[in-house]
């Protein structure tokens, strides 16, 4: 025999070897989609996900998107009928396209399942009805399943505390103080460095600056609303609202107001030498650390508490405990309950653990006291951990958050010290206006409306602020003239109108 014939047979022997193993090797039952750009992660190779499986006994192929826009296409394009996956993961579903996506056939109903395949959850939401009513579409469908935290995003005003020390001063509690405060921070050299380099409040634009309007008993959305005794109010209409903005215009005025807050660029307060001087007395951030990235946020700075107003402590709470549209069931799926049981061991807090921490005695360990730690393969290899191992990261996934664990973390005194914060915190955090769920025509229309009417509000509050326009009766006047002209009055009962269907 030549030794090409034979090259030819023992190809053809391992394709036929090969063909053998592939069909003997088990298909995945279920295709599972969805948007993650988390960097480096992949999740075919993900530990979660294989964590996951070995539990659960679903497997699954996936079809990971790391571009939301094109993520947000393939969402718009499913129809009932083609060849879809079974299930949406880390699904960004906003209420339009869960609405939609019901009407065509794509999306199923999960509320039958519940009870049944999703008894974590269901508890969950039984225990807390504003949640069940929240992820409810106005067809009383529900669509998709959210991420519930008790400790939410919110953007804190945070205080450097071992500045306070310095100062020999106590927290402000009204907004009276804290003038006082900011004040000294400006005055004194609370960084000891002999010079007046100190910044007493950063902030990035109206945006941020909007959460101070707490002080003055004002607390709104994003789109400048909120809800008094079943009434929907607009804030730039509140007779407080040109006392807040005089206000800001003075401390602007006297430099305890970052001069550089309205060119919103991030990296303008984003310090990365842990040897300089800290130069923040304080600063609006959901994360301290985040914005400095240095011992500053871990250590020096602490969240302060709302400050009070007319005897009341009341501050906006910025996301809620919810995180809608994560996880959903598309009409392709043959076995719903069985991918409804997956999703809901991660409203344990086994799953939000293995989620958000990793594999007990792999990715970490319980130390004798209760407390717990990361291995020190996880630490070594923290710059890939979480994208080879956990989920978190990225859009939201399905599940709780693991508040009880993470408060039993033994590695750092000043992390267990802002959960406690957050924790009290928590009593005073208001939502301005309720859950709902906009049809895709409703969001175009608000998104209309605010297109013009919120950007006018943020353009004439940095023109107040920083003094380019005086604050006056007449200038108010122009401002609520315009507000009108550009249709705040309808805005306001579209609002309302959506609140009365609520």
């Amino acid at each position: 025999m030549g030794w090409k014939k034979a090259a030819c047979l023992l190809l053809a022997l391992l394709c036929v070897i090969g063909a053998a193993q592939a069909e003997e090797a088990p298909k995945p039952a279920y295709i599972l989609a969805g948007f993650d750009d988390t960097q480096y992660r992949t999740w075919a190779d993900n530990q979660f996900f294989i964590r996951m499986e070995e539990k659960t006994g679903v497997s699954f192929a996936y079809q990971q998107y790391k571009n939301l826009n094109a993520w947000t296409q393939a969402k718009a394009d499913m129809k009932a009928g083609d060849e879809m996956p079974d299930v949406l993961f880390k699904a960004a579903l906003t209420s339009a396209e869960c609405i939609s996506m019901r009407e065509k056939g794509v999306l199923i109903d999960l509320k039958p399942y519940l009870s049944e395949y999703a008894p974590n959850l269901w508890a969950i939401l039984q225990q807390h009805p504003d949640y069940l009513s929240a992820i409810t579409l106005p067809d009383g469908s529900i669509a998709a399943l959210p991420f519930i935290s008790n400790l939410p995003v919110q953007n804190y005003l945070w205080v450097n505390s071992a500045w306070l020390n310095t100062l020999h001063l106590q927290a402000p509690t009204t907004a009276e103080e804290l003038v006082t405060v900011l004040t000294a921070f400006s005055e004194k050299d609370p960084n000891r460095n002999g010079r007046q380099d100190e910044i007493p409040l950063g902030f990035l634009g109206p945006f941020d600056l909007k959460f101070l309007g707490h002080a003055f008993g004002l607390i709104a959305n994003d789109y400048n609303i909120f809800v008094e005794d079943g009434q929907v109010m607009y804030m730039p209409l509140d007779e407080n609202y040109r006392l807040f903005v005089t206000w800001l215009r003075d401390l602007y005025e006297a430099e305890l107001l970052d001069q550089n807050g309205f060119l919103m660029n991030s990296a303008m307060r984003t310090v990365t030498d842990s040897n300089a001087k800290a130069t923040y007395g304080m600063i609006l951030a959901p994360v301290a650390a985040d914005v400095f990235r240095t011992a500053w946020g871990q250590e020096d700075y602490q969240i302060l508490m709302p400050l009070t107003y007319e005897g009341k402590q009341a501050y906006r709470d910025y996301t809620g405990p919810l995180l809608r549209g994560t996880f959903a069931v598309t009409s392709a799926c043959k076995d719903p309950g069985k991918m409804l049981s997956w999703a809901d061991t991660l409203y344990t807090e086994e799953g939000a653990i293995l989620a958000s921490v990793g594999l007990e005695n792999v990715d970490y360990l319980i130390d004798g006291d209760g407390t717990w730690r990361m291995t020190q393969s996880a630490i070594s290899n923290s710059e890939f951990f979480s994208a080879l191992t956990l989920i978190d990261g990225g859009a939201s996934y399905p599940g709780i958050m693991a508040e009880n664990f993470q408060r039993r973390y033994g590695g750092a005194g000043q992390y267990t010290a802002v959960l406690e914060q957050q924790d009290a915190f928590r009593d005073y955090a208001v939502m301005p206006f309720p859950y709902c769920s906009l049809t895709a025509e409703q969001l175009e229309k608000a998104e209309q409306m605010q297109k013009e009417l919120g950007y006018y509000v943020d353009v004439q509050m940095g023109k107040w602020v920083q003094g380019q326009e005086e604050i006056s009766d007449a200038s108010f006047d122009a401002f609520e003239e315009r507000l009108n002209e550009l249709g705040v009055q309808e805005f306001i009962a579209f609002w309302q109108d959506i609140l009365d269907q609520l």
